[in-house]
């Protein structure tokens, strides 16, 4: 139940409410007639609610029981209520009657809520309290053993279940603890035979010091965050696209952290970089946070703008940027609000909603970063121009297809006419085509060239080429869909088109639009060519929506009354593979609506079929329209001014001019990210449903912070870059307590393997509750008074005699704390993925510590609509560049990589906030058997066999790389006989499989 004040109500009247009408509306009433839920339009969650009423007007008339409406549907009036479940009983109408009379008093504030929703957070719940920083507890017992204040709070905590610590571990176990924790991977034979030796009483803090200082900690440490922020390499979904300038992110997280940058800079420049600090690379970059997580290409790019799927695909995209930021910096699940208020936590649906606002801005793409600003200026000049030039090539062409004679007209009337005629033709119901043809890859600009090609097999000898535009059946209103605006038709026995001859050329002038009618590049009975390939050259796209595509139907190459291109190979230099898209289908005898006949007959046969029939009227038509449309073309060209045509011949130069120019400039660099846009309108949607929006929210923030403004109240509500400023600065706030109990909770967990908190990413009621609530408030109010520095954090933490503890088994302990959440010593834990596979690369001597820039391919890659990822088919032989750390591999959300997988690799589909940790055979088989262990036992045991060539300083050597200590007389002795019976490789690789490398101690 809700906290709430008691002020102005009497101790009687409270104690009726509370034990008696309470009850009774929230079993009987509050199911039809809550926030979320308001049949009748009826709200009686609030006393206000009661007095307003519904369609039938006030529920209740204070003081006046029979002229209350509730009374009287209790009664029986209908339509009686309640409608589900028993009916009141006369106690209890009895008790409403009373409570009518008494003016039906209200504790204040208090707005009531289901029985079934009764268990949840209120107000009150330790999660949303403001940050007070708690005094250090004072430790009277074994006070000698407390290093820092960490260790004062667990040990009040511990000495409450009489509970005492482990003593310390021994200095081997404590630098691979702290090297793989900070780093990673294992530390090298060197650094642990220095560290065991340094007789220096700080000698344990330089040991720290040194591996916060090392690049190899922000690689370890971005790790973790890109868990959270759920970033890949790819785009997700059904068509798990590469997106190649994805890295850029990831880098820069790397580098903050090794910078040791605030927390607040780090969090502001993920989600407003852009706007905060322009023109600062990396603050540009870091916004790639905000799109870090999954993309569903498909529903952005082939679907209709304002469609309801549409709709619904943009809303997911902004609840994956929300949730993403919710998650990541706040530790809640706002998102559990989309289709009603929050069913544990105090977040209402209208929070959910203005959080969405923020984000209604934003579409996902590449985007320029790093130029220098003369370079800059000089691109953006060039493009401005091009634009320029692109507008006045339209309007001139378009002013000039405008002028029109008696006779053009009658020809254009004569054109539709026959047109009309054509689209009569049908044929019957069984030849509907299943396919659409050919679809090209979507782009953002016009001005791209794509280009399909079929192969004859051959060079053979032909006299006709007709295009067949497509027209989708998902596209119904758009005839001539994807026919280019420019293109070129050539043929050549050369499949790369060196030498070829154009067949016809449209790459000056826009051609326009055949809507439905092929297009006719050579007529059958002209003169014979001969060649293998012919390819449609597209230099300007059809414009789509918002995006430029080029499709087309069907390409025939006809010999006599034979279609030779039926069934040839196609290549294209890029496709869409889905559907009824594919380049099979641009040879498949269909167009996008009907079954074709190979080519049509220029006359008919004695005693010819009905399809036969229809074949030839419609080549007669086509004949005549063609007929038609020279003689219209050649009727324009006269009516054109002599004047405008030497503009647009001045136009047509000019933009070559200035295309060349911007080939010339150096490539430029582009990270995906945000691309700002105009807010699209983000209303609160009832029950999450696109086709029932209520109010329309603006943008703002979660109000389950009550010491901070969840309302921005912008100036400019249109300015999308304003939107999550606001929402930076709002998260940044020293006042916001979750911001901080987040990352100390974080950084916490991953040191310890486990959050004082165990749902890092769950502060809410179903989420866990603090073993340590003190330690968690001191901790982040430390953290806040010290600058926010992550180092300085990690080194209080580890500098802990806490952190410092032996992993020492307690049967007795474990009976009062099995989980060993009350850290009376350290917990075992098994090495990550990225940890054991970096760590074999290193001790094989293999590892290439080349840092930044694109990742690399664990896979062979085909590109295609649906793309290839094949783990199996790749040879770690032929790629060394793999041997850089797994932070910097291309990481594939729909494919894993099976080994990562194996050791429970985070998957990058969602959020992970605490990795599962398993033990199975399949873990001991891989690192037993995958070809990757396999290759690198073979590079260590020559690295050693290299070292030495005796067999013991070999094996010595090898304890001192995998185990980080020297073997025992008699393990000496069982490796020698091991290694002569089955090889050195071979005792690398059953090294590796023992607990005591799998497990970090």
């Amino acid at each position: 139940m809700l906290l709430f004040c008691l002020s102005g109500v009497s101790q009687a009247a409270d104690d009726l409410f509370t034990s008696r009408i309470e009850p009774i509306l929230q079993n009987h009433c509050l199911k039809c007639h809550n926030g979320e839920r308001h049949e009748g339009e009826l709200d009686l969650t609030t006393r206000e609610g009661f007095l307003k009423g519904g369609d039938e007007g006030p529920a209740i008339v204070p003081n006046k029981p029979d002229d209350s409406r509730l009374l009287k549907k209790i009664a029986g009036i209908k339509p009686k209520m309640p409608k589900e479940g028993k009916s009141l009983t006369a106690a209890q109408s009895a008790e409403l009657r009373t409570w009518i009379e008494q003016g039906a008093p209200w504790p204040a504030g208090l707005k009531l809520i289901p029985a079934s929703l009764k268990n949840r957070s209120g107000p009150d719940f330790w999660a949303w309290q403001p940050l007070k920083k708690p005094a250090v507890p004072a430790i009277t017992k074994n006070p000698e053993w407390i290093r820092n204040p960490v260790d004062a709070f667990i040990t009040a905590k511990r000495d409450e279940k009489g509970l005492t610590a482990s003593k310390e571990a021994d200095r081997r176990t404590l630098i691979r603890r702290l090297t793989f924790n900070l780093h990673g991977m294992a530390p090298t034979p060197e650094e642990v035979e220095a560290f065991v030796n340094d007789a220096d009483s700080s000698a344990y803090e330089k040991v720290i010091d040194r591996l916060l200082a090392s690049p190899r900690y922000g690689e370890r440490w971005a790790r973790h965050w890109l868990d959270v922020v759920h970033f890949a390499d790819t785009h997700g979904y059904d068509k798990d696209q590469r997106r190649p300038h994805a890295w850029p992110y990831r880098d820069y997280v790397i580098r903050s952290l090794n910078d040791d940058k605030p927390y607040s800079l780090f969090i502001k420049e993920q989600i407003a970089g852009d706007v905060l600090y322009p023109g600062i690379v990396d603050a540009m970059v870091a916004t790639g946070f905000v799109t870090a997580g999954p993309w569903d290409l498909v529903g952005h790019t082939e679907l209709k703008d304002d469609s309801t799927d549409k709709k619904i695909t943009q809303l997911l995209d902004r609840d994956d940027m929300l949730s993403n930021v919710a998650s990541t910096f706040l530790s809640v699940t706002a998102y559990c609000a989309r289709c009603h208020d929050h069913k544990f936590d105090p977040i209402p649906q209208k929070d959910y909603y203005q959080l969405n606002a923020v984000f209604a801005g934003i579409d996902r793409g590449n985007r320029p970063y790093g130029e220098a600003a003369d370079l800059a200026a000089q691109r953006m000049r060039l493009n401005t121009q091009k634009k320029e030039l692109t507008q006045t090539g339209n309007k001139l062409n378009a002013a000039m297809a405008q002028r029109k004679s008696p006779g053009l007209k009658k020809m254009e009337e004569q054109l539709e006419a026959l047109n009309q005629q054509l689209n009569t033709l049908t044929l019957p119901p069984e030849a509907v085509s299943p396919t659409n043809g050919y679809h090209s890859q979507i782009c953002q600009t016009p001005d791209v060239v794509k280009w399909v090609q079929i192969d004859l097999g051959k060079p053979m000898p032909f006299d006709g080429i007709r295009l067949l535009p497509a027209r989708p059946t998902d596209f119904k209103d758009s005839p001539g869909f994807g026919f280019p605006q420019r293109f070129k038709v050539e043929i050549s026995d050369d499949e790369q088109f060196f030498l070829a001859e154009t067949i016809t050329d449209h790459t000056k002038d826009d051609f326009p639009n055949p809507a439905d009618n092929p297009v006719v590049v050579l007529q059958s009975g002209n003169a014979k060519k001969s060649a293998r390939f012919v390819r449609l050259t597209a230099t300007r796209l059809w414009l789509r929506s918002n995006d430029f595509i080029f499709a087309l139907a069907e390409m025939q190459v006809a010999s006599g009354d034979k279609n030779i291109g039926l069934g040839a190979k196609v290549t294209a230099l890029d496709t869409i593979e889905a559907g009824r898209w594919s380049t099979r289908h641009l040879v498949d005898g269909f167009s996008s609506r009907t079954k074709l006949a190979e080519w049509p007959a220029l006359a008919a046969a004695p005693g010819e079929s009905k399809e036969a029939q229809h074949n030839r009227r419609r080549t007669e038509l086509q004949a005549e329209i063609a007929k038609i449309e020279k003689e219209r073309q050649t009727l324009k060209s006269a009516l054109i001014d002599p004047a405008e045509k030497a503009s647009l011949e001045k136009a047509t130069v000019d933009l070559a001019e200035v295309e060349k120019q911007l080939k010339a400039l150096p490539p430029q660099r582009v990270f995906y990210g945000p691309l700002p846009r105009k807010p699209r309108p983000v209303h609160l949607l009832h029950r999450g449903e696109v086709t029932d929006p209520r109010d329309e929210a603006s943008p703002g923030a979660l109000s389950i912070m009550q010491n901070l403004n969840a309302d921005f109240k912008l100036a400019n509500s249109s300015d999308e870059g304003a939107r999550r400023a606001a929402l930076a600065t709002w998260l940044t706030d020293p006042k916001n307590a979750l911001a901080r109990r987040s990352i100390v909770n974080r950084i916490w967990h991953y040191h310890f393997g486990k959050g004082i908190v165990d749902t890092p990413n769950d502060f809410g009621y179903n989420g866990g509750r603090p073993t340590h609530p003190e330690l968690l408030d001191w901790l982040a109010s430390e953290f806040l008074e010290n600058g926010e520095s992550l180092k300085k954090l990690h080194k209080l933490i580890v500098s802990s005699a806490t952190y410092r503890q032996a992993s020492v088994a307690n049967a007795e302990y474990e009976k009062i704390d099995a989980d060993n959440r009350l850290l009376w010593r350290a917990s075992r834990r098994r090495l990550d993925a990225e940890s054991l596979r970096d760590t074999v690369l290193s001790i094989s001597g293999k590892l290439d510590l080349t840092m930044y820039g694109p990742g690399y391919d664990l896979f062979n890659f085909k590109d295609d609509h649906s793309p290839g990822y094949d783990y199996a088919g790749f040879s770690l032989k032929e790629h060394p560049q793999t041997w850089r750390r797994t932070i910097y591999r291309f990481a594939v959300r729909s494919v894993p990589n099976p080994f990562l997988e194996c050791l429970d690799c985070a998957d990058p589909s969602s959020s992970t906030a605490v990795r599962n940790t398993t033990n199975t055979a399949l873990q001991a088989l891989a690192v037993l058997n995958d070809p990757f262990i396999i290759q690198h036992s073979r590079h260590l045991a020559a690295r050693l066999s290299t070292a030495s060539p005796e067999a013991s300083k070999q094996i010595q050597m090898l304890y001192a790389l995998i185990l980080g200590r020297a073997p025992a007389v008699e393990e000496v002795a069982a490796m020698q006989e091991y290694v002569s019976k089955h090889g050195l490789a071979n005792a690398c690789r059953m090294l590796l499989n023992t607990n005591e490398f799998m497990f970090v101690e």
